[in-house]
């Protein structure tokens, strides 16, 4: 089981945003190969692991990062383009978030594809509705008993509690308390961030919970698999709203909580409600104080 942790630990470091954090900070800029550089270790890992090694779970799971920085290095190339550039705008809340929304779709689907030509069924990776009468383990720090309330129920809880913690969150680090003047916006706005928080929330679980889930599932122990997909999650959003070191411990927290969510319900509807409703506060944040 060590030698399993240490090998997936390694993996996801590879294809995390740790390394870029660490290598952006230190000088300032990303080399031009970077994304590259983290395939190929990507596929020679997983290449070891499948030839090499004989570890069949693990070497799936290296080729499904592979596939995730891929599609990163296809959409950077995307999005820097003067042609998409020329379709989304950035003086406008749709073009700023319309273009990278897409693009982010679009970037799940042949993630979501590798998924399902590797284990052969939406349920493996989670990508079905899951089965949301599922009672709840046991989580001592937030106060929930073993067997006492449904996904279902704790889901929506959840949703409302959390959203209501980012509103205040949001207040108080970001907007501060005097209410600012392009709030009325905001209504105009509202379609177009409940779509994006949809979208936005659904390709997130793909990439950083079903990629993670799928593949580990019979790897690894439920404790360290949603520690590791939470970590990854967590890490994904430094540069987040809000961002840094409190942004990765936020995201971490509610990684975790989701993919609890996910291994019990074997399916995807309960964390993607949690996520939902917390990018519909975010979205409407970076709505408001955005100067479109």
């Amino acid at each position: 089981m060590k030698k399993k942790l240490t090998i997936v630990g390694a993996l996801t470091l590879i294809a995390s945003l740790f390394p870029d954090i660490v290598v952006g900070e230190s000088v300032g800029f990303l080399p031009s190969w970077w994304l590259l550089a983290k395939a190929v270790l990507l596929i020679a890992g997983t290449l070891y692991l499948l030839f090499g090694a004989r570890e069949r779970n693990l070497a799936q799971y290296g080729f499904v990062l592979t596939v995730i920085i891929v599609v990163q290095i296809i959409v950077g190339q995307i999005e820097t383009s003067a042609w998409w550039q020329s379709f989304f705008l950035p003086e406008s809340f749709s073009g700023q978030f319309g273009g990278a929304i897409l693009l982010k779709f679009l970037g799940i689907i042949p993630v979501a594809g590798v998924l399902l030509l590797l284990y052969r069924s939406p349920r493996k990776v989670y990508l079905v509705k899951g089965d949301l009468s599922v009672k709840a383990s046991r989580i001592v720090w937030l106060g929930i008993e073993e067997g006492r309330i449904s996904w279902g129920r704790l889901s929506v809880i959840s949703a409302l509690l959390i959203t209501v913690g980012t509103i205040l969150l949001t207040v108080l680090t970001v907007t501060g308390l005097s209410q600012p003047a392009t709030l009325g916006r905001l209504p105009r706005l509202l379609p177009l961030i409940v779509l994006f928080a949809l979208v936005n929330s659904f390709s997130e679980g793909v990439v950083y919970r079903s990629s993670v889930l799928g593949p580990l599932k019979e790897a690894i122990s439920k404790d360290y698999l949603v520690v590791v997909a939470s970590a990854f999650f967590g890490v994904a959003h430094y540069y987040g709203a809000p961002g840094g070191i409190l942004g990765v411990i936020m995201s971490g927290l509610l990684g975790w909580y989701m993919c609890r969510s996910m291994y019990e319900t074997q399916g995807f509807v309960s964390a993607w409600a949690i996520h939902f409703f917390q990018d519909i506060v975010i979205f409407s944040t970076i709505a408001v104080l955005g100067e479109f």
